[in-house]
C-alpha cells in the first residue's frame, strides 16, 4: 500500500473530526493538535460520560476515517485537565 500524503492525510483526518463533531458535540469536541508522517494527536473536550467507558469517544474518530489504504490505532491517551483527553493515534501502513 502507498503511504498517504500529508496534504491528504490532513484533509482526511479534519474531516473526520468534523463529521465527529456534527454527531457528538457538544458532549465531546474533538480538535485536530498535531499531525505527522506516522501519527496524530486529538485533543477531546466536554463533559464526557466517564462512566461509559471513556475510549469509546476516542474510538470514535478511527471509525470516521474509514480509509482504504491505511488503518489508524489509537496508541495511548491522557487526561489533560477535568474535561479534556489528548489521543495518539498511530498510523499503520498495510493491513
Amino acid at each position: 500500500m502507498t503511504s498517504p500524503s500529508r496534504v491528504d492525510l490532513k484533509e482526511r483526518v479534519l474531516k473526520a473530526v468534523a463529521s465527529y463533531n456534527r454527531y457528538r458535540s457538544p458532549e465531546a469536541v474533538a480538535k485536530l493538535v498535531k499531525l505527522q508522517k506516522d501519527k496524530f494527536i486529538i485533543e477531546f473536550s466536554g463533559p464526557f460520560c466517564l462512566g461509559c467507558g471513556v475510549s469509546d469517544y476516542f474510538e470514535d474518530v478511527i471509525y470516521e476515517l474509514k480509509c482504504p489504504n491505511f488503518q489508524v490505532k489509537m496508541k495511548q491517551f491522557k487526561r489533560t485537565d477535568p474535561q479534556s483527553y489528548e489521543v495518539e493515534y498511530a498510523i499503520l501502513m498495510g493491513k
